[in-house]
């Protein structure tokens, strides 16, 4: 393997249990992923899936600074492990608890079989198999990301540097084609084709190798054009138009996105300083939250007729309420004292 100077100069001058920097444009594409999930919920587009498309954009975030942690930096698994636990799961908990108080009897099977398994992590199966509960629902994304975690770290102890690259890309291409038979030879529908780990992983495989390519000079030039991220947006979005076929969704849709987001260090000035806007940047401080806490209401809108924006003004408050009370002071504490 090859490092980049920065990366080199990075791993040298940090200690391994150092807390990574922060770079604020990353934080403003959180804020533009929560964004479009807002918007596709409470103020939906016609013809386009925004919330979808809003996962996506986590998604593949997601396996670009997985990659820089495990592959790159090398954190320390229990370190990575207690920092993912302290980040995801105090909030989680009391959300759901707080839920079985506020929205019991209110959306399908909320009871404690569906809550426990959302704190277990095994919603996106038991939900599309045995217990569903709406205002539940978008926890399959969150256990996407948990056994990505799990996955990724596994990859990065037992594969060999050399052959990294070549495991990601074959595990991606399996998950894909995955999803794609799923829905298109078996026919079982959305939830039940890509709330799947099997086959959503690959939104997070494809950034993670686009993240680890990155590290050998070759592909590094080769990904420096200033315009492949703001192009690849654009292409990522328009794939993800309701008159694409799902599976090309999460093929190309997604393949554009990986890039885009691994792209991002060499884009125009003028979208980085977007995606560091300050305000952009705080939505994604508080993106976690906020997508915690937007489903039970987003539901009230889809099955109550609820008025949608009162709607969406809860959400920001139970979520506001969520990551100061909970979950920044949660995540400080059991950093500081764990």
């Amino acid at each position: 393997m090859i490092l980049t100077t920065a990366t080199i100069a990075r791993l040298e001058a940090a200690p391994a249990q150092a807390v990574r920097a922060r770079l604020l444009y990353l934080d403003g594409w959180r804020g533009l992923s929560i964004a479009l999930v807002l918007i596709g919920h409470f103020l939906p587009v016609p013809g386009i899936n925004l919330a979808l498309l809003g996962v996506e954009f986590f998604f593949v975030l997601s396996g670009r600074l997985m990659a820089e942690i495990l592959f790159i930096e090398n954190y320390p698994l229990k370190a990575f492990f207690k920092r993912r636990f302290s980040r995801i799961y105090p909030a989680l908990l009391v959300f759901v608890l707080a839920g079985m108080v506020l929205f019991a009897g209110t959306f399908v099977a909320y009871k404690w079989k569906a809550a426990l398994t959302a704190l277990t992590f095994t919603y996106n199966y038991v939900g599309i198999l045995i217990n569903r509960a709406g205002a539940l629902d978008h926890i399959w994304s969150l256990c996407v990301e948990e056994h990505a975690y799990v996955a990724l770290a596994l990859i990065s102890v037992l594969v060999a540097r050399r052959r990294l690259a070549v495991v990601l890309a074959a595990l991606a291409v399996l998950s894909m084609v995955s999803g794609a038979v799923s829905y298109w030879v078996f026919q079982l529908g959305f939830d039940a084709s890509y709330w799947r780990t099997d086959t959503h992983i690959a939104s997070i495989l494809v950034s993670a190798l686009l993240c680890w390519l990155k590290t050998f000079p070759r592909w590094r030039a080769a990904m420096q054009h200033p315009a492949i991220a703001p192009v690849a947006v654009l292409l990522g979005t328009l794939f993800f138009l309701d008159a694409v076929p799902m599976p090309l969704h999460y093929m190309a849709g997604t393949l554009f996105l990986a890039i885009a987001v691994n792209t991002l260090d060499f884009a125009p000035v003028r979208l980085t300083g977007l995606l560091s806007w300050r305000p952009a940047a705080q939505l994604g401080l508080w993106s976690y939250s906020l997508y915690l806490w937007q489903q039970p209401y987003y539901k009230f809108v889809y099955f109550k007729g609820s008025p949608a924006l009162p709607m969406l003004g809860l959400t920001f408050a139970c979520a506001l309420g969520s990551y100061y009370l909970v979950e920044n002071p949660a995540r400080r504490w059991l950093n500081r004292n764990w």
